[in-house]
């Protein structure tokens, strides 16, 4: 920590293809299609911007926000809500016209219930998808803003939602990680993954390839164990 890291970005579309935690500093510039002077020189501006239109830009996306009656109809609309309904509309029914009273007074009450039901359910799922919508927002605000990075041989700073697959990123004690990372040189560097996998302690970071035991599938490594690996919205 304290000394700035070179390190190359990443990208959810690439990662799908290629397990970076398990391949060398050289094989995962190669296999992103660049050359072994990328951790000096950078990207330049064309390349930057070709594979910014290629990727898009390194940010969450948004989904439309629903309206009240969306959220509603979104709790109603199942099979088990139907099958309430049209008991509570059989048992309205025989309320009105039945004349024993306690089968109007039972009938009633089962409407009133059913309705309770239907209305307290949709209550709870309107509040978590409420509270589902806070904790997004909240993971935003926990992502960097701004990068420095290296391009055309120069350190820059820029926008986090501009950087892309290939970039060098340069990272500094008390820095935000901008964009998920495969680490390609370190001094020192730990990062806070609290987050991300509930370690209370900053892990030390490394470049090496992690190896994978035999048997398993390179995605079944677990995170904590990508030490050459840094995400997005970790703390240095």
């Amino acid at each position: 920590m304290g000394k700035k890291q070179d390190v190359g970005a990443d990208n959810p579309q690439m990662t799908e293809q290629s397990p970076w935690h398990t391949m060398s500093v050289e094989e995962t510039i190669a296999q992103m299609g660049l050359t072994g002077a990328l951790p000096k020189a950078g990207l330049t501006a064309d390349e930057a911007a070709a594979r910014l239109e290629k990727y898009g830009p390194n940010q969450m996306t948004e989904k439309d926000k629903k309206t009240l009656l969306q959220r509603i109809w979104h709790q109603v609309n199942n099979v088990l809500v139907y099958v309430l309904v049209t008991v509570a509309i059989v048992s309205l029914a025989q309320a009105v016209t039945t004349d024993n009273s306690d089968t109007r007074f039972a009938s009633w009450f089962q409407v009133a219930l059913i309705v309770s039901v239907i209305t307290l359910n949709t209550w709870i799922g309107i509040y978590q998808e409420g509270n589902a919508e806070k904790a997004a927002d909240a993971l935003k605000n926990m992502l960097s803003t701004d990068a420095r990075v290296i391009r055309g041989g120069k350190e820059i700073m820029i926008p986090a939602g501009e950087i892309v697959p290939g970039d060098v990123c340069l990272l500094g004690l008390g820095d935000k990680v901008p964009a998920d990372l495969r680490l390609t040189s370190v001094s020192n560097l730990a990062t806070g993954e609290a987050a991300l996998t509930g370690e209370s302690v900053p892990i030390d970071k490394v470049t090496e390839a992690i190896p994978v035991e035999g048997g398993l599938d390179p995605e079944q490594v677990p995170l904590g164990d990508r030490k050459n690996m840094s995400y997005s919205g970790e703390w240095n």
